[in-house]
């Protein structure tokens, strides 16, 4: 765990020192955190924090990979901790204009204590701008072991 948040400000650091480059390529970089919600068994959310690669297509159109995991545990009605980590692939697509409203459809990876599986996940989301970048707040849920997993987060995201 502790090794992800050093690369988490790594990252953060490579981004801020990255805003003096042109913004002429299609890559864009973003960190993200939010509570993960697993519904009715989970009496306490877990937080989770990661990162979002991206490329544009077009002003529409983005490919985005995400990779979240657990910061803080969240706890089940059973008193034991709760983790989760996603790795998720996304079509994403934003509006141009400049408040960018967001919807984005892919495919998630969830391991949440060994218990691994794969699902349909979509989410929505709002964009604008602030600090050299992108604000967005965002909620995306995924099907997980036939339940939904919802993620709300708040991210900036940097376009190169």
């Amino acid at each position: 765990m502790k090794q992800f948040l050093i690369l988490i400000g790594i990252l953060a650091s490579v981004l801020v020192a990255g805003q003096a480059q042109a913004r002429d390529t299609p890559w864009y970089l973003g960190l993200k955190a939010g509570l993960m919600d697993a519904g009715p068994g989970v009496v306490d959310d877990a937080v989770n924090a990661g990162f979002d690669l991206g490329y544009r297509h077009n002003r529409y159109l983005s490919t985005e990979a995400e990779l979240t995991t657990s910061v803080i545990d969240g706890e089940t009605r059973g008193g034991r901790d709760w983790e989760v980590d996603t790795l998720s692939g996304f079509l994403a697509l934003r509006s141009n204009t400049r408040v960018k409203l967001k919807g984005k459809v892919g495919i998630s990876h969830v391991d949440s204590g060994g218990d691994d599986d794969l699902g349909l996940s979509y989410g929505i989301g709002v964009g604008f701008p602030a600090a050299g970048g992108l604000t967005e707040i965002e909620y995306t849920t995924i099907d997980y072991n036939n339940e939904d997993l919802d993620f709300f987060s708040i991210g900036m995201v940097f376009f190169y």
